[in-house]
């Protein structure tokens, strides 16, 4: 029983252990972003899946948002999406807290994306509104 004990105890811990293997800022979100987007499994992901994903979605999002937000910021911002191997957003990194994207980082958050080649897969996103 306590050999039984220990053997979970160590996966707990060991699971723990690789949840804090995420970016700690947005600065590093982005460098590990650009440095990924080299790789040819990425860039098939982002033309193949991601994009046709992401597009259609969230523009009407932040359409929506530009027409219903108060006192609108249209500074830009970038921001970087985490995503798990099951497709779910394990953290959001921001570079610029705009009122845009407080509208629609809830959405994000609750997203699931199509599977990304590995995890944490760092998907780096710009928005610059012109007037």
């Amino acid at each position: 029983m306590k050999r039984l004990f220990a053997i979970v105890l160590i996966s707990v811990l060991a699971t723990g252990a690789r949840g804090n293997d995420l970016a700690s800022s947005f600065k590093q979100a982005a460098a590990l972003a650009e440095s990924q987007n080299k790789d040819r499994a990425s860039q098939i992901y982002n033309a193949v899946d991601f994009g046709p994903y992401y597009q259609p979605k969230y523009s009407p999002i932040f359409v929506s948002c530009l027409k219903s937000t108060e006192n609108v910021d249209t500074s830009p911002f970038s921001f970087v999406v985490a995503i798990g191997k099951d497709g779910r957003v394990l953290r959001l990194y921001a570079d610029n807290e705009t009122n845009i994207y407080a509208c629609v980082r809830p959405t994000l958050q609750k997203d699931k994306f199509p599977a990304p080649p590995h995890s944490p897969y760092y998907m780096q996103i710009s928005m610059n509104f012109s007037k």
